[in-house]
């Protein structure tokens, strides 16, 4: 019974990160908002910082989740530049909130 847990919990990481890094462009033109895929808390883990060059797929929020597990909650959805980071380490954040915003190039 645990491992059909462990399978669901991991399908539903995956559903959710997917829908997290969809291009969310209602923020500004050109825009690209990112959100949480999963809550917990921000860690300095390879926190993304205003200015940073990002390419597609890179992680730019870890968070920590109840289980203890560091997990990115955010990952690039295309190639820019990030302009925005909104949170910070130790902020919680749950699943869906904006945490970084970039600019495609």
């Amino acid at each position: 019974m645990t491992r059909r847990w462990q399978a669901l919990g991991l399908i539903m990481l995956a559903a959710a990160l997917l829908a997290a890094v969809l291009p969310l462009t209602g923020h500004a033109q050109n825009v690209v908002v990112v959100r949480s895929a999963i809550s917990g808390q921000v860690l300095p883990l390879r926190l993304a910082t205003n200015g940073q060059m990002v390419k597609q797929g890179d992680p730019l929020v870890f968070v920590r989740t109840t289980t203890g597990s560091a997990v990115p909650a955010a990952v690039a959805p295309v190639a820019g530049q990030v302009t925005q980071v909104m949170v910070g380490v130790g902020d919680f954040v749950n699943i869906g909130d904006p945490v970084v915003a970039i600019t495609p190039h």
